[in-house]
């Protein structure tokens, strides 16, 4: 029995156990764009894990949270041990974070962490971020819902840095460092004088910061949201992918371009056996292959008709090397070749 999308939707929506473990790519913006500050190209990070710059600072992509931690390990192998964490140090929150410009209205400390949970909930649909307060002490954390296959030790680096220097700012000379507790996956990540705090080695599967909770109803003043480092403002209307076939899309689409992509990669990509993936596509009544060819024709269609591209633009734009062979995929799809369509819908 063939189920309709809207149905697989609604039975599949908000399990995290049935979708992929995604995040917004650009989550990794800042390092990566911080590479050429130190003699670095990025590409030498991102051409390894068959990825461009493009793809990783598009807020509409979304990227295996694996993934994501694969770029942090492979920019400070590229760097040093606590660059990530450095960055993190000096990001502009206005502009990195997910709708930076409500949380900059944030009055208080406080204010602002409640904003921030909730609006990061559509950042990533494997990872939850909360705010816990118990009598004296606030507790900050992220939990990951899902098994992990890659150290997150400097992605957890460069966000807590986030949240230590954040404080730092807020606190301002009523800083005290020793009623901080930070716990994180590798405190060796993190530079030696990290504002006074020492942190404390725990599961990679989250990381927490307890400090007072009379912190929390600090006046927060803009300056100590806004740094110098420039970057990309995020869409905060686009939400991470809660629906299986919905995150499988969002891969395919970010990997349409390489050379030779198919099942194999795809399967590679979601860290499934072939055979798994196209199990996880059953209920949906297609295959992984069935997936990849229909967004190859859907973008195909659109680079002919809206984006009035040439055949061969089209096809490198597919991962097609020759583009006698796309043309060939194009007319099985359509029945006609990828000039007549052009022109059909030149015409029209």
């Amino acid at each position: 029995m063939r189920i309709s999308g809207e149905e697989m939707t609604r039975r599949l929506g908000n399990n995290t156990d049935q979708s992929l473990p995604l995040v917004r790519a650009s989550v990794a913006g800042p390092v990566v764009a911080a590479l050429r500050s130190v003699g670095v190209e990025p590409a030498f990070v991102l051409d390894p894990l068959g990825l461009n710059e493009a793809q990783v600072m598009d807020p509409k992509n979304f990227l295996r949270h694996d993934t994501v931690y694969q770029i942090y390990q492979a920019v400070a192998e590229a760097t040093s041990p606590d660059f990530c964490a450095r960055v993190g140090q000096s990001v502009d929150l206005v502009k990195f974070l997910p709708l930076g410009d409500m949380l900059a209205e944030a009055l208080t400390l406080g204010d602002f962490f409640t904003r921030f949970t909730q609006a990061v909930s559509k950042e990533s649909n494997a990872v939850t971020q909360s705010l816990f307060v118990e009598g004296e002490h606030a507790y900050f954390s992220a939990k990951r819902n899902f098994q992990i296959s890659v150290s997150p030790s400097q992605t957890d680096a460069f966000l807590t840095s986030i949240w230590i220097s954040l404080l730092h700012r807020v606190l301002d000379f009523r800083w005290d460092p020793n009623q901080v507790i930070l716990r994180v996956s590798n405190p060796d990540a993190l530079p030696g004088q990290f504002h006074g705090v020492r942190a404390i080695k725990c599961n990679p599967q989250g990381f927490s910061i307890r400090f007072p909770s009379s912190w929390l109803s600090y006046k927060l003043r803009p300056e100590a949201l806004e740094n110098p480092p420039d970057y990309r403002v995020m869409d905060g209307d686009l939400a991470a992918p809660q629906d299986f076939l919905a995150g499988l899309k969002g891969l395919i689409r970010v990997h349409l371009a390489d050379s030779g992509f198919g099942v194999d990669e795809l399967a590679d990509l979601c860290g499934f056996h072939q055979e798994t993936l196209n199990n996880r596509l059953e209920p949906y009544g297609q295959t992984a292959s069935q997936v990849i060819a229909r967004i190859k024709q859907e973008e195909a269609e659109r680079l002919l008709a809206k984006d009035n591209k040439s055949v061969g633009e089209t096809a490198q734009r597919l991962g097609y090397a020759d583009p006698t062979a796309f043309s060939r995929a194009f007319r099985k799809w359509t029945g006609v070749s990828p000039a007549a369509y052009k022109k059909s819908n030149r015409k029209d």
